[in-house]
C-alpha cells in the first residue's frame, strides 16, 4: 500500500530537515553568527555562508516560478496584505531575542541535537510563545495590531528586478575575501532546500482532496505545531514543520555524534536561564509577527520575494547588531 499525501509529505520534510540539520551542525550555519562575524572579523565566513544560500534559494525558486513549474502564490510568506507592523517590531524583537539566547529557533534545535540542554529550553519556550502568539492568548494582542498596521498589497510578490538588486551585492561580499570552502559549500546546499521544500508543498502535496499548506523551510510555526503534536498525538496529523523540525535534530545530532561533539551542557546560573527564557519569549512573538523566523524570513521569504521579509530580515539584521554591542559595552 502507498503512502498517502500527508505520509509522502512528511517523510520528504523530514529528509530536507535531515540535510538541513546536519549541513548547520557541519558549518555553523547561522543569521546570528553571520552578524556576529560581521563585527569582528574581517572574512565572516558564516555571513558570506548565509548570503550564498539566500541567493541560490533566491535564484532556484524564482527559476521555478517563472518556468511554470511552481506557483507560490498561496504559500504561507506570501500574504495578500503587507503586515508592516509586525515585520517591523516582530523582526526586531526576533533580533533582539536570538542574541540573548545565542541563536535564532533553528540554531538551537541544531545546538539541542548535540546535548546542549539550554538550547532544548530555549526552543520549547520559543514553540510555546510562538503558539500561543497564533492562537492562544496573545492572539487577540496580534490580531488587533495586525488590524492597526497591514496595507493591501497589489502585488504578493516585489518585482523579479529586485531579485538582481540583492544578487549583486551579495555576491560581491562573498567572492570579496577568501573563506572556509565548508561555509560555501553549506550555504549553497541549505539554499536548495528552499525550492525543494516548495517542491515539496506546492507540487508533491498537490492533492484536490487532502490540500498541503505550501510552504518551505522555517520552524517559528513548526515549533508551536511540535509541541501541540506530542501533547495531544491521537488527534494530530503530522505536517511538513512538525516533519522538518524533527529531521533537523536527527540530521543535527548524527553530525554530532560522528565528530564526537555530543556532550551534556546546561545552565551555569539562575540568572541565565532567566535571559534565554526572556530571549526565547522574543523570539516567539517576534517569528510570528514576522511570519517567520531567520530562514523563513532571510532564506524562504527573501527567494519568493516577499514583501515582508524585506523589511523583516533588515530589522533581525540592525536589532541583532545593536543588541550584541550593547551585551558587549556592558561586559567591558
Amino acid at each position: 500500500m502507498g503512502l498517502d499525501t500527508p505520509a509522502t509529505v512528511a517523510l520528504a520534510a523530514f529528509a530536507i530537515g535531515v540535510a538541513f540539520g546536519g549541513l548547520a551542525r557541519w558549518s555553523g550555519f547561522c543569521l546570528r553568527g553571520a552578524v556576529e562575524d560581521v563585527l569582528t572579523r574581517d572574512d565572516a565566513p558564516r555571513a558570506r555562508g548565509f548570503l550564498l544560500a539566500m541567493a541560490v534559494a533566491l535564484v532556484a525558486v524564482q527559476a521555478l516560478v517563472l518556468t511554470g513549474r511552481l506557483d507560490i502564490t498561496r504559500a504561507v510568506v506570501m500574504p495578500t496584505s503587507l503586515f508592516w507592523g509586525g515585520a517591523l517590531v516582530g523582526g526586531a524583537l526576533f533580533g533582539i531575542g536570538m542574541v540573548l539566547t545565542g541563536g535564532c529557533g533553528t540554531r538551537m534545535l541544531v545546538l539541542a541535537a548535540g546535548g546542549n540542554l539550554r538550547s532544548a529550553v530555549v526552543f520549547f519556550v520559543f514553540g510555546f510563545v510562538a503558539y500561543t502568539t497564533i492562537r492562544g492568548i496573545l492572539a487577540p494582542a496580534r490580531a488587533a495590531f495586525m488590524d492597526v498596521s497591514s496595507v493591501k498589497l497589489v502585488h504578493q510578490a516585489l518585482p523579479l528586478v529586485v531579485g538582481p538588486v540583492v544578487l549583486l551585492p551579495a555576491l560581491a561580499f562573498i567572492l570579496w575575501r577568501r573563506v572556509e570552502m565548508k561555509h560555501l559549500l553549506a550555504g549553497a546546499l541549505i539554499g536548495l532546500l528552499v525550492p525543494a521544500g516548495y517542491l515539496v508543498t506546492g507540487v508533491l502535496g498537490n492533492d484536490d482532496f487532502d490540500q498541503t499548506t505550501v510552504e518551505s523551510i522555517n520552524v517559528t510555526r513548526g515549533g508551536g505545531d511540535v509541541l501541540v503534536y506530542l501533547l495531544t498525538w491521537t488527534g494530530s496529523k503530522i505536517n511538513f514543520g512538525i516533519a522538518f523540525v524533527a529531521g533537523i535534530l536527527v540530521g543535527a545530532a548524527a553530525v554530532a555524534l560522528l565528530r564526537r561533539e555530543f556532550r551534556l551542557e546546561g545552565f551555569e546560573r539562575p540568572a541565565d536561564m532567566l535571559r534565554y527564557a526572556g530571549g526565547a519569549a522574543l523570539m516567539g512573538v517576534g517569528g510570528v509577527l514576522a511570519l517567520g523566523c531567520t530562514i523563513g524570513n532571510g532564506l524562504t521569504g527573501i527567494a519568493s520575494l516577499a514583501p515582508t521579509s524585506f523589511i523583516a530580515l533588515p530589522a533581525m539584521v540592525l536589532a541583532a547588531a545593536a543588541t550584541m554591542k550593547w551585551r558587549w559595552r556592558n561586559k567591558a
